[in-house]
């Protein structure tokens, strides 16, 4: 490992570039997990894990193999070659002491899928008699239905083994017992309906009760997520239990051309004898696997077995925890000029053990799409006819009667009624996994070759002619498009980024509920509203930025309009915003996709200066569960999207954007933000940031609460909470499949409620708190950079003496957000001490210490000749 690291810094001597690219090196400890003496398994399999593994049992191990001998789902904690050698084990554990058996694999991707063979296979060989395991897509695939361990992955399952699951695979559905999901942690959004849905069409195809068993990443919530996924319990092992190696991880940053960074990055540690992984978005992996030529360097949206891993910042959370889990002696951030990477670089040189990235991710519970469970279904009737008892035991009937009203689906006139498929159309469609039962948008390069499919819902807002992709990054240039066909096709454009301008217009159908921002400061917050909204966006035009030249306007062709409903929130501003495009909240979409597993693609925002409502809404039709999950927790995404919006102030392409996103998460936040601003010859300040009350239970759709008195500034804003999911479960009728209750719109309702009356505060008390209007006012003041008004002659109090200064004229401090600066003049209004400072690059301001956060720093030292 240390040979690594020494390559990784002198290639940054090397590089010439002031500051060095290397930002900053982490050493991540090994742990040693939880050991046991003895697992009850197979006693040849025993000898063969000693043999293949070469490691002791753990914990994690033994959690699992009892639930599923209980017949419980479980799930491993972990991600890397240990968690996939216990899946494996349990497998081929059910597999000998039921020798009709067969079992199921479903892997994250194609590339994983083959890994899963390959180590599975090592360990059976030890085992006698044989157990056949074979991939779907890998070289002994012809075999696979003749296999007791069959290795696929989701689209796959879709398209072939359930499709055709009454000719070769008809003997391998007939003895399934056990489905095992790799990753489950892919499987967040749209793609946990296809996931939830496929699970159901399993288990109407074999006779025995399914046992369900996958390995996750550390993320948050990960047992809501589930349970709403599958309807169960599952068991959720700690952490803790596995071991895993240490690592080493770097954060460089690249001269503006990330493909170049790439080749160069992997040419030297190829050359140093080390085998090289890179995890891209699937925008880049076809030109990625392009550029470098060697058998010991693949590139995969998933880490595979390296030695050094390459992570592109734009496949970031959980890609990166699955790179420092892989076993790699070193893993590479590749940050660059996408929105959140000049955050991500300050933040990490200020305090690296509270980096956004080294955080377990969230992971958002999903309902079930109506979209997606209605491609389910016809799919389903067309393997089997639906039975009356199954549709009422899922509880879509309303779906079921609705497919038949258009002809989906047709019910036989028996006595009890079976549906099956319509003559509409082939329901097996390519499954892309975050598209809400759509056709997928197939990715070509210049040689019109596929090199992956994406959601189609990104084709207007992120793929429009000329497009620079991966969405606010860029590196890619979308040279065509194919709507007839659903294609595009994407050149390499180093440098090259581009930013939508949109015209859009929403509309409230129902809300749902409304609670007040929580802080955790005096002062009541804006109102935030959930519900569902109906969408018209329409893209007439591009921001363009090409390396360091100034950003340009170009308009498209022919504008693209898109129409969707969806559920959504929405922050009822108190001041108007001045933007054009719809450029506002694209920050907080960027911190979304850092501290959740989902994508900046699955999120849309949209101003209405009308009712001067900012709109967060589900990208996919119908929604994909992060709207809802973003009601209950918008508070944790609002101090680091500050993060990101003042560190792109600056930026050519992104000015305009961080202006007005600064502009109204101060008004919202209050001045609660506090930023930290690194300075070489002190230590760092840590940022603090208002957390809200953690919840035990994912928020939970319900009938809308009635707004209450106003709440005393000790407690949050009272709301009456909707029932919990775990109680829906095991109380109520509705489950996951079922459709949002009838709501009572809240917009609709006559307020019974006394008018809310502003909270004063004594007369004889001094505020703490700032309005939004003086951040506002200061703000404006900051960039157009006027003379302030000469200070007032302080008054001395003929009583009392004036209180002791704690700035002197002369004193150098640090303010925030304005950066260092000099004491001209301290002065007191009533018992607050105001200065008026000098900023090298915002003049004089008057600056108030009980507003901002000053703090003095040491004198400078006169240089001393030798």
């Amino acid at each position: 490992m240390s040979d690594l690291i020494d390559i990784l810094q002198t290639l940054a001597e090397r590089s010439g570039r002031s500051p060095s690219p290397l930002i900053a090196l982490r050493r991540i400890p090994a742990a040693d997990g939880a050991r046991i003496s003895h697992l009850p398994v197979d006693q040849a399999l025993n000898e063969a894990w000693v043999r293949a593994i070469g490691t002791p049992f753990f914990q994690a191990q033994s959690i699992a193999l009892a639930a599923l001998r209980r017949g419980a789902p479980f799930a491993i904690t972990a991600s890397g070659t240990l968690s996939r050698a216990s899946l494996h084990l349990l497998a081929l554990d059910l597999l000998r002491n039921e020798p009709q058996a067969t079992a199921l694999l479903i892997a994250p991707d194609a590339d994983q899928a083959v890994l899963h063979e390959r180590e599975a296979a090592a360990l059976a060989r030890f085992c006698q008699p044989a157990i056949p395991i074979v991939a779907t897509n890998g070289a002994k695939r012809r075999a696979a239905p003749a296999a007791r361990l069959v290795v696929t992955t989701l689209p796959e399952l879709h398209g072939s083994l359930l499709r055709f699951h009454d000719r070769a695979w008809r003997y391998f559905w007939r003895q399934l017992r056990f489905i095992a999901i790799a990753d489950l942690h892919t499987y967040y959004g749209i793609a946990a309906g296809h996931l939830s849905m496929i699970l159901l069409r399993a288990s109407r195809l074999t006779p025995h009760p399914l046992a369900l068993g996958g390995t996750v990443a550390p993320v948050s919530n990960a047992e809501a997520a589930l349970h709403l996924l599958s309807g169960r319990e599952w068991r959720v092992t700690p952490a803790s239990d596995l071991p895993h190696p240490a690592t080493t991880l770097a954060l460089w940053q690249s001269d503006g051309d990330r493909q170049s960074e790439i080749t160069r990055l992997a040419d030297t540690f190829l050359a140093a004898g080390a085998s090289v992984q890179v995890v891209a978005t699937p925008y880049e992996i076809g030109h990625v696997r392009s550029t470098v030529a060697s058998e010991r360097f693949s590139a995969g949206t998933s880490p595979l077995p390296a030695h050094v891993q390459i992570v592109t910042s734009t496949q970031t959370g959980a890609a990166l925890q699955a790179a420092l889990d892989s076993g790699a002696a070193l893993v590479i951030l590749l940050l660059g000029r996408g929105i959140s990477e000049p955050a991500l670089q300050r933040l990490a040189v200020t305090d690296m053990a509270t980096w956004p990235l080294l955080q377990p991710p969230v992971w958002p519970p999903a309902p079930l799409n109506p979209f997606v469970a209605a491609l389910h279904l016809v799919c389903a009737a067309s393997e089997q006819p639906l039975r009356d008892d199954e549709i009422q035991q899922w509880q879509l009937t309303a779906m079921v009667e609705r497919l038949a009203t258009q002809q989906y689906l047709y019910r036989l006139p028996d006595r009890t009624p079976i549906w099956l498929p319509g003559t509409q159309s082939d329901p097996y469609i390519p499954l892309a996994l975050h598209a809400a039962g759509m056709e997928p948008l197939h990715l070509l390069d210049e040689q019109g070759r596929e090199t992956g499919i994406v959601d189609p819902s990104i084709a207007g807002r992120w793929a429009h002619p000329a497009a620079a992709l991966p969405p606010l990054c860029g590196g890619q240039q979308v040279i065509a498009r194919d709507d007839e066909h659903g294609t595009v096709t994407l050149a390499a454009h180093a440098g090259r980024r581009t930013l939508p301008l949109r015209r859009c217009q929403v509309r409230i159908r129902d809300e749902w509920a409304q609670r007040e921002l929580r802080r955790a400061r005096v002062g009541r917050g804006p109102h935030v509203g959930w519900g569902r909204v109906t969408i018209e966006e329409t893209t007439y035009a591009y921001r363009e930025q090409v390396g360091r030249n100034p950003a340009q306007e170009r308009a498209l062709p022919e504008p693209i309009t898109q129409q969707w409903n969806s559920p959504a929130i929405w922050v009822r501003l108190t001041q108007p915003l001045n933007v054009t495009g719809q450029l506002a909240g694209w920050s907080c979409v960027a911190a979304i996709a850092l501290r959740t597993l989902a994508r900046l693609e699955d999120c849309v925002t949209a101003y209405d200066p009308a009712t001067q409502h900012l709109y967060f809404v589900d990208a996919q039709p119908n929604g994909n569960g992060l709207a809802e999950w973003l009601y209950e927790q918008l508070e944790t995404i609002l101090p680091l999207a500050y993060d990101i919006a003042l560190d792109q102030r600056t930026d050519p392409l992104f000015e305009p954007l961080a202006r007005v996103d600064m502009d109204w998460l101060l008004a919202v936040l209050g001045g609660e933000v506090e930023v930290a601003i690194p300075m070489p010859s002190l230590p760092p300040a840590k940022a603090t940031r208002a957390e809200p009350p953690a919840r035990a239970e994912p928020p939970a759709r319900a009938e809308p609460p009635t707004r209450a008195e106003p709440p005393t500034r000790a407690e949050p804003p009272a709301r009456a909470e909707p029932p919990t999911r775990a109680a829906r479960a095991s109380g109520n009728a509705r489950n996951r499949y079922s459709r949002p209750p009838e709501r009572t719109p809240v917009r609709n309702q006559p307020d019974r409620s006394p008018p809310a009356q502003p909270v004063n505060p004594p007369p004889t008390e001094e505020p703490t708190t700032p309005d939004a209007e003086a951040i506002l006012a200061r703000l404006r003041q900051r960039r157009s950079r006027a003379e302030p008004a000469a200070p007032a002659t302080p008054q001395p109090t003929a009583s009392a003496p004036p209180p002791e200064p704690r700035f002197q004229p002369g004193d150098r401090i640090i303010c925030m957000p304005y950066g260092a600066g000099k004491v001209r003049f301290s002065m007191f209004s009533g018992d607050r001490e105001i200065l008026l400072v000098e900023f090298d690059e915002y003049g004089e301001l008057r600056i108030d210490p009980s507003v901002n956060i000053v703090r003095r720093l040491p004198p400078e030292e006169p240089d001393h000749d030798e």
